[in-house]
């Protein structure tokens, strides 16, 4: 069980995050637009005028209109209103990008830790190859990945994991060298 000392010495700490987050207005505007948009993607079907356009229901005879009081961003070549398609497609965005960092979360965290912890071979083995991605621009390798393994919402989900996993990797690897090295855990070797 904590100890009334543990929990208020944690209180603190929540306190100062909130009072240093609220100073800093651009993470107020960000939070506001992350929620905005979270909010935008849980309630597309309400918010959307023609949700049947972001699916396959196509109206040639409206094809390519302008912007109107009907169709706010006018719409495509198939009739399709581009506003409705516009909202279903940040449920698109806010799953990729969730996804794609946590499993490169995931990959980066693993292979930083046993970079970190191990050392020697394992750790210039890691980080060679972590060295050889990192020497990509992320957009060029992702493009790259995603024109070799073909055009798909999933391929390119792929391509943005194997473009971001280096940075993590070597976030943790500094974090598992700090960790290997502390008083504690040489005790605990010993």
């Amino acid at each position: 069980m904590l100890s009334k000392k543990v929990i208020m010495s944690k209180l603190k700490e929540i306190r100062l995050s909130f009072y240093l987050y609220n100073r800093n207005l651009l993470s107020r505007i960000a939070l506001i637009v992350l929620v905005m948009l979270v909010l935008i993607a849980l309630f597309a079907p309400l918010l959307a005028p023609y949700p049947k356009d972001a699916g396959t229901a196509t109206h040639p005879e409206i094809a390519l209109a302008s912007p109107s009081s009907q169709h706010f961003f006018g719409t495509d070549e198939l009739g399709r209103d581009i506003y409705s398609k516009v909202i279903y497609g940040v449920r698109i965005s806010l799953s990729t990008a969730c996804i794609t960092v946590f499993i490169a979360l995931i990959i980066g965290t693993f292979l930083g830790a046993l970079a970190g912890t191990l050392g020697g071979v394992v750790d210039e083995v890691i980080m060679r190859i972590t060295d050889v991605f990192l020497s990509f621009p992320p957009l060029l390798l992702a493009i790259a990945v995603t024109a070799l393994l073909g055009a798909s919402l999933q391929n390119a989900q792929i391509a943005i994991v194997i473009s971001w996993w280096p940075w993590y990797t070597r976030i943790m690897r500094g974090q598992g060298i700090l960790m290997r090295e502390l008083q504690f855990v040489k005790s605990a070797e010993a």
